[in-house]
């Protein structure tokens, strides 16, 4: 892979850490992942008139991927209320392509004995994460409330891999996945907090707007990079984004450091890319 594509899908991999940074910092969890969609969802919109529509067969994918990230944002506004990013995001992140290598095989896609390999040493990064978390005396059902979350990125990631394929762009599916996301999250906010969240948005907008379009800017990266570079190789390199969450929860947020977090963030991160590299 050429140094500059490995350097740009690490800047994507940044990103990606930098706006889960945004939403744990913010005093509101649930409003911060509004204005990240809302970001997102207007850096998307002044995309389309460069694109091609979808096609029509990928519709009902635009749709259930909609449902799922609704509901991913609503989990990880809850994550993100009860445990610290280092645990929340590496776990979120690194059970996603466990939870999706597992769908598949049960649909029957075997898995490679380096995949086995990669869901072993996930696993052991899980299992130490974990122990980590519970001796430094976390709130109860934060592994489950993580473990949700990766559950619902499973679903939209499945549904994006199917709804892309029969779209004829690839870009379009994702921008257009950007700006439907805004509706559902924001009906449902506005329905149960207003006021307040027009309160909260006037004093976090900037900073919470960065993040989605933050999150576009991520996601975008990684689509460029596909197309000049092995998919498997980029995706595997993409999962880098738990260290560099780490990284920053110690930096910005004040979480404690410590080297069996650091080994267990480092085995996740490994295990998802042997996964995705399998």
């Amino acid at each position: 892979m050429p140094t500059q594509i490995v350097l740009a899908v690490l800047l994507a991999a940044l990103l990606h850490a930098l706006w889960n940074i945004i939403v744990k910092g913010g005093s509101n969890k649930l409003f911060e992942t509004g204005l990240n969609a809302l970001g997102g969802g207007l850096g998307a919109l002044f995309l389309l008139p460069f694109l091609p529509p979808p096609d029509p067969a990928s519709l009902p994918y635009l749709g259930m991927s909609c449902i799922c990230h609704f509901t991913y944002y609503i989990c990880i506004a809850a994550a993100y209320a009860k445990t610290d990013l280092t645990f929340g995001y590496t776990v979120m992140r690194g059970c996603a392509p466990l939870f999706t290598s597992l769908a598949m095989f049960l649909l029957g896609s075997p898995l490679s004995f380096g995949a086995w390999c990669g869901v072993l040493t996930l696993c052991c990064g899980i299992f130490c994460l974990a122990g980590d978390n519970a001796r430094r005396g976390a709130a109860k059902g934060t592994t489950l409330i993580a473990l949700r979350t990766s559950f619902v990125i499973m679903g939209y990631t499945l549904a994006d891999g199917l709804g892309a394929r029969h779209s004829g762009s690839a870009a379009s599916y994702a921008a257009w996945i950007f700006v439907l996301n805004v509706v559902p999250l924001h009906a449902f906010i506005l329905w149960r907090h207003g006021a307040n969240y027009l309160r909260y948005a006037r004093t976090r907008a900037t900073v919470g707007l960065f993040g989605g379009l933050a999150g576009l800017g991520s996601y975008g990266i990684a689509i460029w990079a596909m197309t000049l570079a092995p998919i498997a190789g980029v995706a595997a390199l993409r999962e880098t984004s738990v260290i560099f969450g780490m990284v920053l929860a110690v930096l910005f947020l004040g979480e404690k450091f410590s080297l069996q977090r650091a080994a267990a963030v480092l085995l996740v991160a490994c295990g998802a890319m042997i996964m995705k590299l399998a």
